[in-house]
């Protein structure tokens, strides 16, 4: 079974057949769908759909009424059932997962589930990462570096950070981390510098280096800089590099808002919609959800914007890289913060401070700081 929301115009293909929605509607669908099989309470529902309203439980009820009728057609697919006293829930219907594989001894069939692994982290499925990376599904022997790297974009950073890892294998994650979540903008280019001149990035790649750069120019609004670096890598990142290529045009749509150059802001939104129809990568088309729901507000399509930013979460909380929900709150606080909409800032903070709050980010942060001065 196929199901893509499509927030722009509010319909949802289901198995190829178009569902046209109204604006709540939708949202309470994808809402129950992206918690399908489980019960919702009405109060869930309400902080969902309604988070800065203060409507009746008999609002979600009759909006659960008429989608429950829109979706009669697809009922062995999806049904919309209720739970008696509690609220309700979305059954979800899906064929049987296979079990696990007998030939796990087979060093051909291990590499292949490596290149399987990297192959949904480059799509962002992170759920599909962690039912690959458990032992008990495939029984092989996953490489140290990399589970505590997966370990990291998850949000489990104290694993990565009390690993025994070389420090300079872990010095770039460690600070793309660290300046998501540090205010103090000098203290960030103070470690970089140091870093680059105990050449503690020799190991890493130009293209992740430059998104680090790219970061630290959107905060400073640097802008002329961080044109120079996109400029350079639109000259050697193609499609044919296509897990750098979607970053590097988020960050082309981030400058473009930065810099409100609208018109490039809708080449590149055209360009990455392209990008998606094509390749569906989801950690990026979580951050450009948040982009383009930013770059709505601007153009003062309030309830379109709110509903973008919302939405953007959602992509990201269902890749488990907590990595870019961080990277998505910094950028959205970043080019946000002179619109005034209290709706999307509620919904930016309140995602903030639940992701502060679950990965004990304040304290983390601390840790990694008093590391970083100790190799210095």
């Amino acid at each position: 079974m196929s199901v893509v929301f499509n927030i722009s115009d509010y319909s949802v293909m289901i198995d190829g057949e178009e569902l046209k929605l109204l604006r709540k509607e939708f949202l309470l669908l994808e809402y129950l769908y992206q918690n399908g099989n489980k019960a919702l309470s009405r109060h869930q529902l309400l902080d969902a759909v309604w988070p800065l309203q203060v409507p009746s439980d008999r609002t979600v009820d009759d909006h659960v009424y008429r989608l429950r009728k829109k979706l009669k057609k697809w009922e062995n697919a999806l049904k919309l059932e209720t739970v008696k006293g509690f609220g309700y829930k979305l059954t979800v219907f899906q064929q049987k997962e296979f079990m696990s594989f007998p030939f796990v001894e087979d060093q051909e069939f291990q590499q292949l589930t490596i290149n399987l692994i990297s192959k949904y982290h480059l799509f962002g499925h992170g759920e599909a990462i962690e039912e690959l990376l458990s032992k008990h599904i495939f029984g092989i022997e996953i490489d140290e570096k990399l589970l505590l790297v997966m370990k990291l974009l998850r949000g489990d950073i104290k694993a990565f950070l009390n690993s025994p890892l070389p420090f300079k294998e872990k010095a770039l994650p460690l600070l793309f981390l660290y300046s998501t979540v540090e205010e103090d903008i000098d203290a960030i280019n103070y470690y970089y510098r140091r870093f680059e001149d105990k050449q503690l990035f020799e190991n890493e790649g130009k293209e992740e280096i430059d998104l680090f750069k790219i970061l630290l120019c959107l905060r400073e609004k640097d802008f002329r800089h961080a044109f120079e670096i996109l400029e350079a890598t639109e000259k050697t990142i193609s499609l044919d590099v296509p897990g750098f290529y979607g970053f590097f045009q988020v960050n082309w749509l981030a400058y473009a808002i930065g810099r409100k150059d609208w018109k490039l802001a809708e080449d590149k939104i055209k360009c990455l919609h392209a990008f998606f129809k094509d390749k569906p990568y989801q950690r990026e088309y979580g951050l450009f959800l948040m982009l383009k729901g930013i770059y709505f507000l601007h153009q003062k399509k309030k309830s379109l914007g709110v509903d973008l930013i919302s939405q953007s979460f959602h992509v990201l909380e269902k890749t488990k890289f907590v990595m870019h929900t961080l990277i998505s709150i910094l950028v959205a606080g970043l080019l946000q913060g002179d619109l005034h909409c209290k709706e999307a800032e509620e919904i930016i903070l309140l995602k903030k401070d639940e992701v502060f709050d679950k990965y004990q980010i304040i304290p983390l942060k601390k840790q990694i700081k008093t590391l970083f001065d100790s190799v210095l």
